[in-house]
This record gives structure tokens, C-alpha cells and sequence, in this order.
């Protein structure tokens, strides 16, 4: 009796811890499906402008600079510009005594003349046999010789004369009036400034990220405040086997000639531009070596985050480039990590919350009603 009694009161317990069982299994499941949705602000993933940054140092030389001398030796007879005077192509700046000259090229003008005459006579001649043919061939090259002769007179009563060979400015004249010069003694410094040659070294690891139309962006200490963009125009065909790096030079606009040659300048090359997939950093989530964002997605009437991996460039301006793992337009969460979980509900939130908040230093606001689904 008593061993009937302790078997009928072993399988009445059996039977209420599985009742128990079964009603909690049943209250975790319901309170599952009631969890709540996370609330969470997204953006949909857009594409941006990206580049390569490279800073260096650089100087710069102007777009043609020339030392202006004279080919004839003389006194000066008189100078037509200042000290940082501002001159066009062909204007003239100097001038040599010329009497000498002068008369020279009056000789060679004359005898020319008598060239032509006596060629004029000879062909009058010729036609009545007067003289022979070969007669009249002789004063053409009289005539000939003559005009050469008065050429080379009247070119080196030019170099006489000095004029620009470009638009620039000038530097300090070193010589006056009445002064003796000799052939090649420099009269002044001529330097083009409507354009500036920007000369810098980069190390050679970023040599296979230059091209010739890269920009450049440039600063210098003596004009605080201003930026000055520019192009790559060459980069040198060889690697500096003590420095490693490679010469590049660039060249900026100078329309107001604010810009000096011998300037330090502070340079920033975005080489490889590019237009990417990019998302705000705060939105990715680093874990080791590995990346990850969370995504929503659509699953009947409910959203549902989805954590997935994704291959990230550089950061540039707040922005992290994306290789892959997500496309664009697909939306990402990026505020409300905290309370996100893979495969969990989630609510999306007007994004105007998010930017009165940021506005008026708040927090977040995961209370507040979703925009739907």
C-alpha cells in the first residue's frame, strides 16, 4: 500500500513540473513577440567625392623668369622703365648709342641703292645686246650681297635695343644712364608672374597615385586665409635614390600676383578622385580587424535591423568610404546602436528629431513615435 501510495505521488509531481514548464515556455514566448521595436535614426547609404590625400612641402618659381642682357658692348643711352615695373611683350626698356650705328646702316642703304640702279641699267642694256646676260647676273648679285650687307647692319643696330620678351614684372635695374655696358652684363630680372610653378617632393610609395591632372590645394604662412588651387603639370622621371621620393611640380593661377617666387607653401595633393559609396563614421561598428553596419529591412509589416559586414576605405571629412557589403540606397542606422540587435525590430525615426536634439545638446530620443514602417 504504501509503495502505491509513493508512486502515485511521484507521477503527480511530474505531471505539475511539466504544467510549470509548459506555462513558462508559453510567458517567454509571448514576451518575445511583445518585445519592443528600437527606435533609430537612418540614412540611405549615398555616394560622395573622395581622394587620395598627399601633403608635402613645396616652393615656388615663376612661370618664366630671363636676366636681360645686351649683345653689343656700349654706353647707355637711355632706359624707358622703374625698379618692379610691370612691361608688356616687345616694349622697349633700353637703348644704346646709336650715331654710329645710324651711319652705318645710312652707308649700307645707299650702296643698296646703287646696286638697284645699275641693275636697272644693265636689264635696259641687255635688250639690245649692249651687254651680255651674264653681265646682268653679276649685278644681281651685287644687289644681292648689298641687301644682306644692310640685314646685318640693321640687326645689330636692333641689339642695340633691349625690349621684353614676355609680360612681367621687372626687378632692380643694374644700370643708369651714360654707363658703360658690356656684351651680356644683365640689365634687369624679368620673371612672368601670371602663373607660378610649384615644385615638391613626394615620397615614391605614392608615386603609382599621381597623374598629370591631379589638383592640388596649397597654403602658405605669408598669406594667411587664402587657398590656392593648382594642377599637376610633371612629375620627374626619376626616384632620388638617398630621399626616396620623386619631384612633382604643379602649376597655380596668379591673376592677382599676389603670389612670389621663393614662397614656402603648405601642399595638399588629392590624387585618385573618385566618387564612392560613404557613410557617416558613427555609423560603423569596429570589431578586431572587421567592420560592421546595421541595416533595415522590410519583413512583411515589421522592420527588422540586419548586421552585415562591409570593407571600408579612407576617412575623409566624417566620412568612411565603402568598398563593399552594402549598396547604395539601402538604409543605415546610425544613431540607436545601442539598443539595436541582428534580426531585432526597430522603428525608424524622423530625422528632424535627431537634429533638434543635436540643436539643443539633448539626447537621444528613443521615446519618441515612429515615422511607420
Amino acid at each position: 500500500m504504501t509503495r502505491i501510495f509513493t508512486i502515485s505521488l511521484i507521477l503527480s509531481s511530474a505531471l505539475l513540473l511539466a504544467s510549470c514548464g509548459s506555462k513558462s515556455a508559453e510567458g517567454g514566448t509571448s514576451g518575445a513577440s511583445k518585445a519592443r521595436a528600437a527606435n533609430v535614426f537612418v540614412e540611405p547609404l549615398q555616394t560622395h567625392s573622395f581622394a587620395s590625400r598627399i601633403e608635402a612641402l613645396g616652393t615656388l618659381t615663376p612661370k618664366e623668369q630671363v636676366d636681360l642682357t645686351l649683345n653689343s658692348a656700349d654706353r647707355v643711352a637711355s632706359l624707358y622703365f622703374e625698379d618692379g615695373q610691370r612691361v608688356k611683350k616687345g616694349q622697349v626698356l633700353l637703348q644704346l648709342q646709336q650715331r654710329e650705328q645710324r651711319a652705318l646702316v645710312q652707308a649700307e642703304e645707299a650702296r643698296v641703292l646703287g646696286a638697284r640702279q645699275q641693275l636697272g641699267r644693265m636689264q635696259r642694256l641687255v635688250a639690245s645686246k649692249a651687254v651680255s646676260q651674264a653681265e646682268v647676273d653679276d649685278a644681281q648679285g651685287m644687289l644681292d650681297s648689298a641687301i644682306a650687307q644692310k640685314e646685318a647692319v640693321e640687326s645689330r643696330q636692333t641689339d642695340r635695343v633691349l625690349r621684353a620678351p614676355f609680360d612681367g614684372v621687372l626687378g632692380f635695374r643694374r644700370v643708369s644712364v651714360g654707363s658703360y655696358v658690356q656684351a651680356g652684363s644683365v640689365v634687369a630680372r624679368l620673371v612672368d608672374d601670371s602663373e607660378m610653378n610649384l615644385q615638391f617632393d613626394v615620397p615614391s610609395t605614392f608615386l603609382r597615385l599621381l597623374n598629370t591632372d591631379s589638383e592640388v590645394i596649397t597654403t602658405t604662412d605669408d598669406i594667411p586665409g587664402q587657398t590656392f588651387k593648382g594642377t599637376i603639370t610633371s612629375i620627374d622621371n626619376v626616384i632620388d635614390p638617398v630621399t626616396r621620393a620623386v619631384t612633382v611640380r604643379a602649376t597655380l593661377e596668379n591673376p592677382d600676383q599676389v603670389l612670389v617666387s621663393g614662397m614656402f607653401m603648405n601642399v595638399t595633393v588629392n590624387a585618385e578622385p573618385r566618387t564612392v559609396p560613404a557613410l557617416p563614421e558613427e555609423a560603423v561598428q569596429p570589431v578586431g580587424p572587421r567592420n560592421f553596419v546595421y541595416t533595415v529591412e522590410s519583413e512583411g509589416d515589421k522592420l527588422i535591423a540586419k548586421r552585415k559586414e562591409i570593407q571600408i576605405g579612407i576617412l575623409q571629412d566624417g566620412l568612411i568610404e565603402v568598398k563593399s557589403g552594402i549598396e547604395p540606397g539601402e538604409r543605415i542606422v546610425i544613431e540607436g546602436l545601442l539598443q539595436v540587435r541582428d534580426g531585432a525590430p526597430v522603428k525608424i525615426q524622423s530625422p528632424d528629431i535627431l537634429n533638434a536634439n543635436k540643436n539643443t545638446g539633448g539626447g537621444g530620443a528613443s521615446e519618441q513615435t515612429a515615422i511607420g514602417n
